[in-house]
């Protein structure tokens, strides 16, 4: 344990110092409870079938100073299925991202991941992910300052949306008490030119690594450390926390983003573990003067038993011939 405490302490304090990650994608701060999101070869790794959504209000109440308010609004759902009798897991992601300035995105994303059995029950899986990235940009909230720029004359005024195909590649060691898993996401770095030719707006590649570790501390509380490093290979982001549940029905805890937020977070398993209600909070800790305070999310995600395809069936018995 204490070396746990530990290593989050020597990571954060060594990230801290590095240039704040670029968003180009959505920020959860309830990552842990969502893998997918970061990783396509967690499909299917905890065994049940799970649809997730989150609701994300970053800096919620935010006022620009020209230009009105409006928050920047996230929300994501994915639903992963476990396919135990190939092996296999196949998840699903719709994610819409919208800012106040009028860029956004949305995309459709579909994961695969293939596990191998390792020794002492652990395994590592690998996973690919493919689909589609629409950048959108709303042209008529845009106030142009370079007025004789050929891309602001294209964009200006227009309401605009490019597609283009995304791609995704992963990797994750789950063990017993210990869980890892690093990503590469945007490969073919998809280039958008929003209808004027010389436009170079590249999608980046982002390389996402987390890692995570279980411990009980009695019978009735586990203790969760967590980590989650992103770059996109000029800037990074880290942040690492700590989730307490109780009688694997409640939890609370929180977490720290490096040169961003301090973080919140709660919620309560119901229906048997299968509803699952989270809410967590973003403190802003840096540049809260052109932001907001507050941030919040709210988790709500559903399981169902695995698929059963093959194998033997149970048998269903009629009550009219019982007696």
């Amino acid at each position: 344990m204490r070396k746990i405490l530990y290593f989050l302490t020597f990571t954060m304090m060594i990230f801290s110092v590095l240039p704040t990650f670029a968003q180009q994608d959505a920020q959860l701060s309830q990552y842990m409870f969502n893998p997918l999101y970061l990783n396509p070869a967690t499909a299917g790794a905890d065994g049940v079938t799970r649809f997730q959504l989150h609701l994300r209000n970053q800096w919620a109440g935010y006022q620009a100073t020209y230009d009105g308010g409006g928050s920047l609004g996230t929300q994501i759902l994915t639903a992963s299925v476990p396919l135990n009798f190939i092996k296999s897991g196949i998840g699903l992601q719709f994610a819409n991202d919208k800012t106040p300035s009028g860029a956004g995105y949305q995309n459709v994303l579909l994961s695969y991941a293939y596990k191998i059995g390792l020794t002492n029950g652990s395994s590592l899986s690998i996973g690919v992910r493919g689909g589609f990235h629409t950048s959108s940009f709303d042209g008529t909230l845009y106030r142009p300052r370079d007025p004789n720029d050929p891309l602001v004359d294209a964009v200006s005024g227009k309401k605009i949306n490019e597609t283009q195909p995304d791609f995704a590649l992963g990797a994750y060691y789950n063990a017993e008490s210990f869980f890892a898993g690093a990503s590469l996401g945007h490969i073919n770095s998809s280039n958008y030119r929003f209808g004027y030719n010389g436009a170079q707006n590249p999608l980046k590649q982002v390389l996402n690594v987390n890692a995570g570790y279980k411990y009980y501390l009695n019978d009735m509380v586990e203790m969760m450390p967590t980590v989650l490093w992103r770059t996109d290979f000029s800037t990074n982001s880290i942040e690492g926390g700590m989730i307490f549940t109780y009688d694997t029905k409640y939890w609370i805890g929180g977490s720290y983003r490096a040169g961003d937020a301090g973080i919140v977070i709660a919620g309560i398993n119901l229906l048997n573990n299968s509803l699952r209600l989270g809410y967590s909070l973003d403190l802003t800790s840096n540049g809260a003067n052109a932001k907001s305070p507050n941030s919040h999310e709210v988790l709500i995600s559903y399981s169902l038993p695995a698929p059963k395809i093959g194998g033997k069936k149970s048998i269903v018995r009629t009550p009219r011939f019982r007696h």
